[in-house]
C-alpha cells in the first residue's frame, strides 16, 4: 500500500457511514496467515472508486456478522465502526483470497446495519418510465464528482461523455463551467445530472442532462437563444 492510500484510509472522518454492495463472502478460515480464523468480505462502496475488503475474527463454531450476507447484498457501517488492519503480509494474503489487489482493508469492530430495504427500492426505481426516473434524481442530494477522477473502466467513458454532452467547444464570451453531479437518496447513487449554462455570441445557453444509475439519459433540456 502507498503512503497516499495508507493517508487515505487512516484520516476519514470516524462517523461518515460508508453504503456497500457486496461482490464475495468469505467464510470463517485463517485466510491473513495469523492465528486465529476471520471471515473477509470484498465491498463496493457507493460514491468511492477503490473498493474495501472487511476483516472480520471469527466467534464460535466459526460464526460473523460478515456470513449473512452474500454477493449482491447491500450493507452499511461507519467508519468509527472499522480500524485499518495493520501488516503488508497478511493485507497481501487477504486481498490474493478475495481475488483483488488494491482493496482498503479494515478490521470489523462494531456493527453492520442491513440495507436491503435501500438496495430493493433501488432496484426498484429502476423499472419505472424515464420521466419518473428523471423528477426524482433531481429531488435527490448533488455531491459533485470528477469524470475522469472518480470513475474507472466503461464508467470512466461514460462519465466523461456525460460531462463532454453539455460542455461547449466553440469559441464563446461565456462558455460556461459543465458540472457532473452523482445523485444519492438514502445512501446510493441513484442517478447523475450534468449541466452547464453561459453565453456565446451574445445568446444564452443552458444544458441540464439526467441520467440514471446505470447511465441510462432519461431527460434532458438544451436551450440557446
Amino acid at each position: 500500500m502507498d503512503t497516499l492510500q495508507a493517508t487515505e484510509q487512516s484520516a476519514t472522518d470516524p462517523t461518515f457511514r460508508v453504503y456497500n454492495i457486496v461482490e464475495a463472502v468469505l467464510p470463517a478460515a485463517n485466510h491473513d496467515g495469523v492465528a486465529g480464523n476471520e471471515c473477509i468480505a470484498l465491498l463496493n462502496p457507493e460514491h468511492r472508486l477503490r473498493k474495501i475488503i472487511l476483516v472480520e475474527p471469527a466467534g464460535v463454531g466459526g460464526s460473523c456478522a460478515l456470513s449473512a450476507y452474500t454477493a449482491g447484498t447491500a450493507f452499511s457501517f461507519t467508519w468509527g465502526d472499522s480500524s485499518v488492519y495493520q501488516g503488508a503480509s497478511g493485507i497481501t494474503a487477504i486481498r490474493a483470497a478475495l481475488s483483488d489487489n488494491d482493496g482498503a482493508v479494515h478490521r470489523l469492530t462494531g456493527s453492520l446495519t442491513s440495507e436491503a430495504a435501500t438496495l430493493a427500492h433501488l432496484q426498484a426505481f429502476l423499472t419505472q418510465s424515464a420521466s419518473v426516473q428523471a423528477t426524482a434524481i433531481g429531488t435527490f442530494t448533488a455531491d459533485r464528482v470528477h469524470s475522469l477522477r472518480d470513475f474507472e473502466g466503461q464508467e470512466e467513458v461514460l462519465a466523461e461523455a456525460a460531462y463532454q454532452a453539455v460542455r461547449v467547444s466553440q469559441p464563446c464570451e461565456n462558455p460556461g463551467s459543465p458540472s457532473l453531479e452523482a445523485r444519492v437518496h438514502n445512501g446510493f447513487v441513484y442517478g447523475y445530472t450534468a449541466s452547464n449554462s453561459g453565453s456565446c455570441h451574445s445568446g444564452w445557453f443552458s444544458r441540464y442532462h439526467t441520467y440514471n444509475r446505470d447511465w441510462s439519459l432519461v431527460a434532458r433540456s438544451d436551450y440557446s437563444e
